[in-house]
């Protein structure tokens, strides 16, 4: 048989991983970022666990994707991982070494196990996506959907190594006297985010709206929008009005849910060293990601980033490259301490197992070491 139909017959495999579309010349973000390339593929269990690809004759580069998972989209894009035009079941990574071409035509091969496929691209324009058509020509179309205006998925949600689009920035449980009480959200990445089904995990309730939070914007939520408006005094911040929970001023747990899904949480009190001065407000740091660490080199190191509860030899491993007595801290996306231990740490023992994280949630779950002029995080992701 014919190697190029060989080829093409591997990429109609429903296993087999094809190239799907490419977006070499951006408008709205400057040239080192925001192009990106998109792979596809059929079933979510796969038989290779690496997609190999080369740019005519630049350097084949692999790229890992993580086998038996619910991942059918690569996208490799250039810029900060927060800005990856997210779609559902996808998988987003960075894309490394020279830039997509944008004012000649090009050809990519790809290859996994016994899959290939390979991409004609014709000269591209200005922000305007390569299509692969249904005849199996690419084409030059405009963006639609894949631009900033695209609203984030809730399947989409752990695409991003754990990082949750939307976080609570803010919160203010004993506010001046008049004044409901209100949180405030924001949303760390460049898409639209919808607000529909958000609410604070216990109202009956939850907002029914068609609108979105903006890429990079914030809003307010609280009991009673007509006071707080008022005291506003502005029409120009978002304001949404959901039956929340009254909040305890000296202790208390502030959650974010949409549809069901816890998204992030807040606690404040002596428990968590968060005291709240009445009336105040307290500003967030983005979900449980504490204060980056002074020393340039990491303390904490994790043997790996996904893993799977189907795996009965998936083990999760730590290295605390420090000699120092610590507090290791494992928590949950709900923001539920799992495991709280001290650790005496020798620089570079062998890796330590902790065989807790079969009790995390799926979804991103969160490594915390602190100690010493250490307050670090890890996060990685459990699968089914």
């Amino acid at each position: 048989m014919n190697p190029l139909i060989m080829g093409a017959a591997f990429a109609l495999l429903p296993e087999c991983p094809y190239f799907n579309e490419f977006f070499p010349d951006p408008v709205d973000v400057p040239d080192s970022e925001g192009e990106y390339l998109s792979i596809k593929w059929e079933n979510s269990v796969v038989p290779w666990d690496s997609i190999y690809l080369q740019m005519e004759e630049s350097r084949v580069f692999a790229v890992y994707v993580p086998p038996d998972s619910f991942f059918t989209e690569l996208i490799l894009h250039r810029g900060a991982s927060e800005a990856c035009p997210v779609r559902g079941g996808l998988f987003c990574l960075p894309l490394t070494g020279s830039a997509l071409p944008n004012t000649r035509a090009s050809v990519w091969n790809l290859s996994a196990g016994i899959c290939r496929d390979t991409a004609y691209l014709p000269v591209p324009k200005a922000g305007m996506v390569i299509r692969r058509a249904e005849d199996g020509e690419w084409r030059l179309e405009s963006e639609n959907n894949t631009n900033s205006n695209s609203v984030v998925t809730l399947d989409s949600l752990i695409s991003f190594y754990g990082e949750i689009p939307v976080y609570i920035s803010e919160v203010a449980p004993c506010p001046e006297e008049g004044i409901p009480e209100w949180f405030e959200i924001t949303n760390r990445t460049v898409l639209a985010f919808s607000l529909n089904g958000i609410s604070d995990c216990k109202a009956k309730t939850p907002l029914k709206t068609s609108d979105s939070i903006k890429g990079k914007g914030s809003v307010l939520i609280t009991k009673d929008s007509a006071d707080l408006r008022a005291f506003l005094r502005t029409e120009e911040i978002p304001i949404y009005q959901i039956s929340i929970a009254t909040l305890k001023n000296t202790a208390d747990t502030l959650r974010l849910c949409t549809g069901g899904l816890k998204l992030d949480s807040v606690m404040w009190g002596k428990a968590v060293n968060r005291p709240i001065k009445c009336p105040s407000t307290e500003v967030i740091s983005p979900g449980f990601v504490p204060r980056a660490s002074g020393n340039q080199t990491k303390v904490l190191q994790i043997s790996e980033r996904v893993l799977q509860r189907s795996k009965k030899s998936a083990m999760l491993r730590i290295r605390i490259n420090s000699q120092a007595k610590f507090e290791l801290r494992l928590i949950d996306r709900g923001g539920v301490g799992i495991l709280k231990k001290t650790i005496n740490s020798q620089a570079n023992i062998s890796w330590i197992e902790i065989p807790e994280w079969r009790r995390c949630q799926n979804g991103p779950c969160f490594i915390h070491l602190q100690g010493e002029g250490v307050d670090e995080t890890a996060v990685f992701i459990v699968r089914p």
